[in-house]
C-alpha cells in the first residue's frame, strides 16, 4: 500500500480510522502542514504535569516544514551515509513532525528513556494524548531506531490503548 495520488499529481495525506499515517511508506505533500493547535496545547499540559511531578520536559522540537526536513536529513546523509541515516531520520515528505503532531521532548539521547524524566513521559505521556512513537524492539515495524524522546498525539483514547497494549502506530492501524 502507499499513498493515494491526486489529479495535480501530489501525494495525499494518508488517514488510516480517522488517524494520519506518516512512514517511511505513506508520506505528505510538501506543502502540508504548520503547527497543529490541539496537538500544541497537549503538550502544554504534559510539560505542566511533568513540572509539577518534578520533572523538566523541554520541547527540543516541534513543527518541521518539508524544506527545513529536507535540509536536516541531507546534511545527515553527508554526515553518516544514506543508510544510517535511514535508521535515525526521515526522508523530507516522511517526517511526522510535518505535521505538527508529532514532538521532539527531553534529550535526543538513546539513554533518555532510562532517566526519571523519560521514564515519566513514557507511564504518563497517554494522559495527554501521546505514543512514544518509536519503541524499543520496534525497529523492523517503524523502520527506526529507538528513540524515547519522540511523542505522537493521536488523542488519549488511542493513546491509552496503543500504549498499555506496547505497540506502536503501525500495528495498532494493522499496516505492520
Amino acid at each position: 500500500e502507499k499513498n493515494i495520488v491526486s489529479s495535480n499529481n501530489e501525494i495525499e495525506p494518508t488517514y488510516i480510522n480517522g488517524i494520519l499515517i506518516v512512514n517511511k511508506k505513506y508520506g505528505l505533500p510538501s506543502s502540508f502542514g504548520g503547527n497543529n493547535k490541539e496537538a500544541q496545547s497537549a503538550l502544554e499540559k504534559l510539560q505542566s504535569a511533568a513540572k509539577l511531578d518534578g520533572y523538566s520536559m523541554p520541547l527540543v522540537s516541534g513543527y518541521r516544514s518539508y524544506n527545513t526536513q529536507k535540509s536536516i536529513y541531507n546534511s545527515y546523509v553527508q554526515r553518516w551515509g544514506k543508510e544510517y541515516t535511514d535508521t535515525v531520520s526521515a526522508q523530507p515528505g516522511h517526517s511526522e513532525h510535518q505535521t505538527g503532531l508529532a514532538f521532539d521532548v527531553g534529550e535526543l539521547n538513546s539513554n533518555y528513556g532510562n532517566t526519571k524524566e523519560g521514564i515519566w513521559l513514557k507511564e504518563n505521556c497517554h494522559k495527554y494524548g501521546f505514543i512514544i512513537r518509536y519503541l524499543k524492539g520496534k525497529e523492523d515495524i517503524t523502520g527506526y531506531s529507538y528513540e524515547p524522546w519522540h511523542i505522537r498525539y493521536v488523542g488519549v483514547e488511542i493513546a491509552t490503548k496503543i500504549m498499555s497494549q506496547n505497540i506502536t502506530l503501525e500495528e495498532y492501524l494493522g499496516i505492520a
